[in-house]
């Protein structure tokens, strides 16, 4: 007896279809000076589910990140790879000479592009963290944090506006999540940033910044010894006091004040100025109780007009602008 079957191999389902991704990626700049970021998109086709990157020259060098930002500290011509995978395959773009990173020099105004670590600050539970702001000077992303209310990747500053040779204002995150509107950048001689608030509420804000893996040459190093006006801080009853600091920029003593029953002409008002650093100076600031505290003093801009003033020492702060007489 034969047997016969009845199934027909037509009728049996088609083997499921084959998606493998295909890879492809852009960044946000590629001919690009020393010290600057960016930021690579992957463009990639067919939902890939992890992402391998190399940057020639770049910092990081690799990354598993599916857009992963990137500095490029030293001249030359470098090449991005990108290799991605999903369930049914993977895929390498490779992109010869694709980022030109150019020499960098001095510019007649300094920017705020690159790698910025908190180094100083009123809240010092949060010094460490690294922002990072591309060619566009637009927005500030946290590259690492030491805590879980600044989470990397999320933006710390937006809304980034330049209002002067070396002042921008911007809107800064703060640890609930929220956006302040009244912060200010205040660009210290190329390598430091300076920031604050001036919201008249005279508890202030002061956080010192410093630009990593890439530091403009400094090609002056001003003198203090001037008269300074006091033209904008959190006490602004306070404003319009003029100090003259000494030929030996050791101390500064008040020549005019708006308030004589708390500053009297001819009183020191800043004691013991010691050099920091170019363009930056330590020193004891005498306040309003005729107490001294210790402050610290950063001159900003190529030209030398102006100081700015803070103090780390209390949870209050201070934040002052001086402009030269």
């Amino acid at each position: 007896m034969v047997f016969f079957s009845c199934s027909d191999s037509s009728d049996d389902p088609p083997p499921p279809a084959q998606n493998p991704p295909s890879a492809q990626f852009s960044g946000s700049s590629t001919a690009v000076q020393a010290g600057a970021v960016i930021i690579f998109s992957d463009q990639s086709q067919g939902s890939p589910t992890s992402w391998n990157w190399t940057f020639d020259g770049g910092n990081p060098s690799t990354s598993t990140d599916q857009n992963p930002i990137v500095q490029y500290a030293a001249t030359g011509t470098y090449d991005v790879e990108l290799s991605v995978t999903n369930a049914d395959g993977s895929d390498t773009e490779t992109r010869s000479g694709y980022i030109v990173v150019s020499e960098r020099t001095i510019p007649d105004e300094f920017d705020i592009i690159g790698i910025w670590e908190r180094t100083e600050s009123n809240n010092p539970i949060f010094d460490g963290m690294q922002v990072i702001v591309t060619e566009a000077e637009a927005e500030g992303i946290i590259l690492d944090s030491p805590s879980s209310s600044f989470p990397e990747g999320e933006l710390k500053w937006r809304n980034i506006e330049k209002v002067s040779e070396h002042e921008y204002a911007f809107e800064d995150r703060n640890s609930g999540g929220n956006y302040d509107d009244y912060a200010l950048f205040i660009l210290a001689y190329g390598n430091e940033l300076i920031i604050g608030n001036f919201d008249d509420s005279e508890l202030g804000s002061f956080q010192r910044w410093e630009r990593i893996n890439f530091q403009y040459p400094e090609d002056e190093d001003y003198s203090l010894a001037y008269i300074w006006e006091r033209t904008r801080s959190n006490a602004a009853p306070l404003d319009g006091m003029k100090v003259q600091v000494n030929a030996a920029e050791t101390e500064g003593q008040i020549v005019e004040t708006p308030a004589p029953d708390l500053f009297q002409v001819g009183i020191i008002k800043w004691n013991n100025i010691q050099k920091e650093g170019a363009n930056r100076f330590v020193f004891n600031d005498r306040g309003t109780n005729g107490g001294l505290v210790e402050s610290r003093m950063f001159i900003v801009g190529k030209e030398g007009p102006e100081v700015v003033i803070g103090s780390f020492t209390t949870a209050a702060g201070s934040f002052q602008k001086w402009a030269r007489e």
